[in-house]
């Protein structure tokens, strides 16, 4: 799951404002899309699920590539023993489950696309989508304020992002709140709605516990909520991350999938 200093100007000064002030906000919707992300990254994890009916906790490996223009993934679950050895691999639009018991692998096509992805409120379609906010949104600033942060204080931007005519989206609107301290920019809040005139958003995903790892500050962890299941959430929580490191194409494989 980037580092310029920028001046954005506030939403009273957008309209009519020059196309470069747009880039700005934009450039900081990217640079907070990509908090945890590089072109090469590897993490350890541990997710929580709560539903009405139980609750789950996993401990994960994440591997993650997106030189050569197609992002690859390879997720292994670590435990605990009854999950261990379970496996997620996208290569591009493609998606792959492994399971170990049955030593079966399963190629995700459109029908299994909605299936909760490991009895969390992600699902098979939230891993297979590609998107990516600054290219496939338009940002427009909705309020700007300073305020206190776990870095101290900090500068936050809440935006409006609708999707540019073509891209491949599902939501018709997100509003996604950033923080801006120095050279950090980092994702607090963002909020989904399925179509533009929604007043209510369908799911919300929160950015919090703002560490160091490899190097730059990032939210270490990420909490996903559905409104319309009060209570229920996925909590996923960084323990380790290494950007910018060298990942053999061996691991981006069936083989690697089935180890």
């Amino acid at each position: 799951m980037s580092r310029l200093s920028l001046t954005v100007f506030l939403a009273s000064a957008l309209a009519g404002a020059p196309a470069a002030h747009a880039t700005s906000f934009e450039e900081l919707v990217r640079r907070a899309d990509m908090a945890t992300r590089s072109k090469t990254s590897a993490a350890v994890l541990e997710m929580h699920v709560k539903t009405a009916s139980y609750q789950r906790r996993m401990r994960l490996v994440f591997w993650q590539d997106d030189r050569g223009g197609r992002e690859r993934v390879l997720i292994r679950i670590l435990g605990p023993a009854l999950w261990r050895g379970h496996g997620t691999l996208k290569i591009g639009s493609q998606l792959k489950l492994y399971n170990p018991r049955q030593n079966h692998v399963t190629v995700v096509g459109s029908s299994m696309l909605g299936d909760s992805w490991m009895g969390s409120h992600f699902s098979n379609d939230d891993l297979v989508k590609e998107t990516r906010l600054a290219r496939h949104y338009t940002a427009k600033l909705l309020k700007k304020w300073d305020g206190k942060s776990d870095i101290g204080a900090a500068t936050y931007y809440r935006f409006r992002l609708v999707p540019k005519p073509t891209a491949p989206v599902a939501w018709g609107k997100i509003v996604y709140t950033v923080l801006e301290k120095g050279t950090t920019v980092l994702p607090i809040k963002a909020a989904y709605f399925r179509k533009y005139r929604d007043r209510k958003p369908k799911r919300t995903m929160s950015f919090t516990d703002i560490k160091t790892m490899s190097g730059r500050k990032v939210p270490a962890v990420m909490t996903v909520r559905v409104m319309s299941k009060p209570g229920e959430f996925t909590r996923l929580t960084y323990r380790k991350l290494k950007l910018d490191i060298n990942i053999p194409a061996s691991k981006f494989t069936e083989q690697a999938l089935r180890r």
